[in-house]
Formats: C-alpha cells, sequence, structure tokens
C-alpha cells in the first residue's frame, strides 16, 4: 500500500492540480464538503459541485470541467444513468454535453463485481468504493487525468477504452475472450460442445464437471487464505500500536480488505499484490517505532 501512496504521488506530480476544473456531483452534503477538503488540500482549487444529474448537466454545459467525480446514488437520474447519457452524445451529437469523453470517476459504496462491470460499461474511467481513503481518491482521478484511455464511440459501446494496455500483453490474459481462447478446461467445453450434435459422452462431461468444481473451491480458499492474510495484519498493526495507530495505516487495511472481496477471482496476481503491500506496510511501521524506542 506504500508502494500505492508513492504511485498516487508520481501521476499527482504530472498534473497541474491548480488548472485542471473539477465538477463534484454528491448529494449529501457532508460528504461532498469531505471531498472539496480533501481535494483543496492536494492543490485542487478550481472546484465546483452540484447536487443531482439536472444541476450537473448545467454546469456541464455552462463549464465543461477536465473531470466529473460523481457519486453514484443520486436522487432522480442515477450517477450511472448521467453517464450514460454523457458517453451517448458521442454517437448522437447533446448540446448539453460539450465533452462527451470527459473522465468520469465514479463514488459509490457497491461493491459488487456486477456493480463494477456495469459502471466500466456505462463508460466510467475509474471506480473509487465508499469509505475510501485519501490516497485513494486521489489515485483515481490522478489515474484519470494521466493515464488517458483510447476513446471508444460504438453502438454497443461508447466511453474509454476498457482495455488499459495499448501494447500486446505477454503475460497472462486479462479479457474474458483472451482468457476463454486460452483455457485448458475452456478448451475441454469447446471440445464437448462440439460433440452435442452426436451422443453425450456422460464420463467426460463429468470429469469436466469435476475439474470445475475443483477449480471454483481452489479459488474460494485462495481468496480466503488472502482475506485471512490482510486480517491477520491488521490485528497485528493494532497489537502493536494500540492507541497510538495511525487512521490511514487502518484505513489502508479496510480498503484492502475490500478490494480483496471486489477482485476478481482470475486476476489472483492483483490480490497477492494487495496482501504483499499490507505485510510491507506493517514490517515498516514496525522498523520505524523499534528504532524510536
Amino acid at each position: 500500500m506504500n508502494m500505492q501512496h508513492s504511485q498516487t504521488q508520481r501521476l499527482l506530480r504530472k498534473v497541474d492540480c491548480a488548472a485542471i476544473s473539477l465538477l463534484i456531483v454528491e448529494d449529501n452534503d457532508a460528504s461532498r464538503r469531505l471531498v472539496m477538503e480533501l481535494l483543496r488540500a492536494a492543490g485542487f482549487t478550481n472546484l465546483s459541485f452540484a447536487r443531482d444529474a439536472e444541476e450537473a448537466i448545467e454546469h456541464l454545459q455552462a463549464q465543461a470541467p477536465d473531470l466529473l467525480l460523481m457519486d453514484w446514488g443520486l436522487p432522480g437520474m442515477s450517477g450511472l444513468e448521467l453517464v450514460t447519457l454523457i458517453r451517448q452524445s458521442a454517437l448522437t451529437p447533446d448540446p448539453r454535453f460539450p465533452n462527451p469523453a470527459i473522465p468520469v470517476v465514479m463514488l459509490t459504496a457497491r461493491q459488487r463485481e456486477y456493480d463494477v462491470t456495469s459502471a466500466r460499461n456505462a463508460g466510467v474511467n475509474e471506480f473509487v468504493i465508499k469509505p475510501f481513503s485519501t490516497s485513494a481518491l486521489l489515485r483515481a482521478i490522478a489515474s484519470a487525468l494521466v493515464r488517458k484511455r483510447r476513446f471508444v464511440a460504438h453502438e454497443s459501446f461508447t466511453g474509454p477504452d476498457r482495455r488499459r494496455r495499448r501494447v500486446p500483453h505477454t503475460g497472462p490474459q486479462r479479457r474474458a475472450e483472451d482468457r476463454d481462447a486460452q483455457s485448458p478446461l475452456n478448451a475441454d467445453l469447446g471440445a464437448l460442445r462440439g460433440f452435442m450434435g452426436g451422443e453425450v459422452d456422460i464420463v467426460a462431461v463429468n470429469e469436466v464437471v469435476l475439474r470445475l468444481m475443483q477449480t471454483q473451491t481452489d479459488a474460494h480458499e485462495f481468496r480466503l487464505s488472502l482475506v485471512e492474510q490482510a486480517s491477520q495484519s491488521l490485528n497485528q498493526y493494532m497489537s502493536l500500536f494500540g492507541s497510538l495507530a495511525e487512521p490511514e495505516v487502518v484505513t489502508v487495511h479496510l480498503d484492502a480488505l475490500i478490494r480483496l472481496n471486489e477482485v476478481p477471482y482470475a486476476d489472483p496476481d492483483e490480490a497477492l499484490n494487495i496482501v504483499r503491500h499490507l505485510n510491507a506496510l506493517v514490517t515498516k511501521r514496525r522498523t520505524s517505532r523499534r528504532y524510536a524506542i
């Protein structure tokens, strides 16, 4: 997680925070004030806000901000519906939305994989889960501004390219269709499907079913093991520091536990990295405490 903080700082150094205009769309007054204070502390001064989608549309048309930071659960039209309207204006021009490709960072308490997928399919650039740390918020904003992705305008999908890599990926395939093409198990499934015009091979089908069940069990046990390690890391930190524990470190652990439940089962490397960063963070704090004593 300390590595992620450094990454956030590197991204922010590439952004002229004072020159960037941000529109914050949040109906909860306390949440909106908190977000705006966090942004001001980071150097963003050109800030405006809206309490609902209709008010946000007026700002978008009049001011054309550089980035839209928006809550999903707005009253009336939801944040996701507003993003969909903005992206659709790339296909059907709408004077209310002068920049259909505006970067959008979505804030939400939703954390199911289905919700993350829905947001990406609607054209959201980054997805930040509440409650979030300052670092998580700034990282999402900086990433949306710096790591610009090709904008796709097609009837089937309009928004930032959902495939983040622009060069051929030589490691494990990440897109579903790539994984399908590479997986031996999916090859077996494809072969079985090809035989469905004749008699059903009961033995072969049963073997594939057993392999599928074992794969699911292994993935579930792997995820539970990582959640347990993250929980132990937090427990170790609290045992070491007690009342002197830093809120930021605790928040990082809570964010990590949420993220571990969000990361797709098909992406074990990211889940492993989350736990490694937690362990490195606690080790660093423990070493600092030893020297202080």
